[in-house]
């Protein structure tokens, strides 16, 4: 398989063109209803032509990718249900639908699956290393699944399998690993604010102590990498924590809920039946 085409000139449509490009694959289209972001993604990505036809673009190509928005996977399968794809193979790019929505393609010929890179695509400006040593998940059709695996590959990442039944609680677990993650240091940026250091200056403080906590996790798993006073049974701590945020109700909430779950993990590592409980009693919203 050599010959691919892109629907969707989206983030990460341009970065798995380009990745696949400089692996030696031939992009033939760059597909997209708003012909500016095709041509930009050709600049970029110095291969393909550009088009607003999908049907064009799949039919031209050995292997197609939809990397449109979820909710536009559905109306780019109608436009193309009614072509013969015998001999293509057809991918999408969603994390959270499953390759079910391609069925219509599979009653035309085509191999489905779906191709979900684990990754975060946050700038315009790709890296044609950023699938390096990630992992795809896959799911769908068996000669497309051994494509996926071929594609990884060359793409140095790994691959994982999953289940349809599975792709809601898998696409979960990504979103919570990145996005929450993100969430959580906007608020601790908040803080920082309100000790006269800016956003620039707080991520050169805590990057890190999470570079090393990520680490850790790497190495040592989740539990062995809990440290602070929640493991430790300090009280008086906490109760300067909570004191500190009886301004701030809506992060105080989440202190207290993630606390909770931190103390389940310090139970585990071996803290007193005592401390556990006065730690319970004091995080516990009443």
């Amino acid at each position: 398989m050599k010959s691919f085409s892109i629907i969707g000139a989206g983030k990460v449509g341009v970065a798995l063109g380009l990745a696949l490009v400089n692996k030696g694959l031939r992009l033939k289209y760059i597909s997209d209803c708003n012909p500016d972001a095709a041509r930009r993604a050709e600049k970029l990505i110095k291969m393909g032509k550009t088009t607003q036809n999908n049907r064009l673009a799949t039919q031209a190509a050995e292997i197609s990718f939809i990397c449109v928005p979820d909710g536009l996977i559905r109306k780019v399968v109608r436009e193309l249900s009614e072509l013969a794809l015998d001999g293509h193979y057809i991918f999408h790019t969603s994390g959270a639908v499953t390759s079910r929505v391609l069925r219509p393609l599979s009653r035309q010929g085509a191999v489905v699956a779906s191709f979900h890179p684990i990754q975060t695509f946050a700038t315009t400006c790709p890296d044609p290393d950023i699938f390096r040593g990630i992992f795809f998940s896959l799911e769908g059709d068996e000669k497309a699944i051994e494509l996926g695996q071929s594609l990884a590959g060359k793409l140095q990442s790994g691959v994982i399998l999953i289940s349809p039944a599975n792709k809601p609680l898998y696409h979960l677990a990504c979103s919570m690993a990145s996005n929450f993650m993100v969430v959580l240091l906007a608020e601790v940026k908040n803080l920082f604010e309100l000790l006269g250091l800016d956003e620039k200056a707080c991520l050169e403080v805590i990057y890190p102590l999470l570079s090393r906590t990520l680490l850790n996790v790497k190495e040592l798993g989740c539990e062995q990498s809990l440290t602070g006073p929640i493991l430790r049974g300090d009280l008086k701590t906490v109760k300067g924590h909570l004191k500190a945020l009886s301004s701030q109700p809506d992060l105080e909430k989440l202190y207290r809920l993630m606390s909770l779950e931190a103390l389940k993990m310090a139970e585990k590592r071996g803290l007193s039946a005592s401390k556990v409980k006065a730690l319970k009693r004091l995080l516990v919203q009443k």
